[in-house]
């Protein structure tokens, strides 16, 4: 019978946002104190420690909430069949898989998918600085309206939305006040993660939409 000793790791990179893949092999895990995975922009690193005979420790740094976060697993758990999913503790973002090499493709070929027939079904492609970061910090705001922490200084909950090609423009619709949320880089993502409510001020300095061209339609005009 042949026993397969090895386990892929697919971890969402803090610095360029993609899922970094490695295949770590057990056997050559348990002659080593420490080993560090970098990311192909270099940009982060996983790290996998020994913590004793048959424990390992994993540091992931996290694109959500910008610190490390530590895991440990036992070998046994490293070569369970079943799959590992492990969250950010702050934000609730899935940022590492663990499991058969097929198994975590397969969940990040999914995600993968999922986000890209979201982008084809409202027309969005190619029109943002960085599509995966404007969906990303959309559902962060609709998870913080969704709580009742968007909200204006005025007391007006009812707040309109415009979508440009590198931030997120709030304003009430019943004053002048607004808010600008960015939305064009990883350093973007790491800040909206860490908001909790927003808070629309009128500051006498309202955007200029019509210049600014907002995403009021589809690329193509129709």
């Amino acid at each position: 019978m042949i026993i397969d000793t090895s386990t892929t790791i697919a971890y969402k990179c803090s610095s360029c946002g993609a899922f970094q893949f490695t295949n770590v092999s057990l056997f050559e895990m348990s002659n080593k104190k420490e080993s560090c995975f970098t990311c192909r922009c270099n940009g982060s690193s996983l790290v996998i420690a020994k913590e004793g005979p048959t424990d390992y420790r994993i540091v992931i740094p996290c694109i959500g909430c910008g610190t490390d976060h530590i895991y440990l697993f036992s070998r046994r758990e490293l070569m369970a069949c079943e799959m590992s999913v492990l969250n950010c503790p702050k934000t609730g973002m899935q940022q590492c898989f663990i499991g058969s090499d097929e198994d975590v493709r397969k969940q990040i070929d999914s995600l993968e998918k999922e986000f890209d027939e979201l982008i084809n079904m409202l027309g969005y492609d190619n029109y943002f600085v960085n599509t995966q970061v404007m969906f990303d910090s959309l559902n962060i705001i609709h998870d913080i309206a969704e709580k009742g922490n968007l909200f204006c200084e005025c007391g007006n909950n009812d707040i309109e939305l415009l979508l440009l090609s590198d931030k997120i423009y709030l304003r009430c619709k019943k004053c002048p006040a607004n808010k600008i949320i960015y939305a064009s880089s990883n350093e973007h993502l790491k800040n909206n993660l860490q908001t909790k409510q927003i808070l629309l001020l009128d500051e006498g300095q309202p955007l200029d939409i019509k210049a600014m061209e907002p995403l009021m339609k589809k690329r193509d005009g129709k």
